[in-house]
């Protein structure tokens, strides 16, 4: 079995190739000379922009920017929610989470398994 942080590792480079398709550009002005300025939590990475001065991560500008939930848990409530209709206290259960969380997750993942790509990089059988 895969351990938890080898799994937010390969989820989070599938979102990255997903993300950069056309290669790495800052999601504010456009400009490509993007550096790496730290590394955060599970690994994240936190990116700044040469032409601008501004930083961001591989998430800014998608459905699951600004959160600090695992996207593990993400993952996990995204195959819940491709199975069938959950609830929102249904998924505050099965993933051990706030009743407000739960509702958060499936406002966002509601929209956002709309698009084919994200909704085929996070419901996959091989993630927990």
């Amino acid at each position: 079995m895969i351990d938890a942080t080898t799994d937010e590792s390969l989820l989070m480079a599938r979102l990255q190739t997903l993300r950069w398709k056309a290669g790495l550009r800052c999601p504010r002005c456009g400009h490509r000379d993007c550096t790496l300025h730290a590394r955060g939590k599970e690994g994240r990475r936190k990116l700044r922009c040469s032409g601008c001065g501004r930083t961001f991560n591989d998430l800014t500008g998608t459905p699951l920017a600004r959160t600090h939930l695992p996207l593990t848990l993400w993952a996990k409530a995204a195959r819940l929610m491709a199975s069938g209709h959950q609830t929102c206290s249904s998924l505050s259960v099965k993933l051990d989470v706030k009743l407000a969380t739960a509702w958060r997750v499936r406002k966002i993942l509601t929209e956002a398994l709309k698009d084919a790509d994200l909704r085929r990089t996070l419901v996959t059988e091989d993630m927990p």
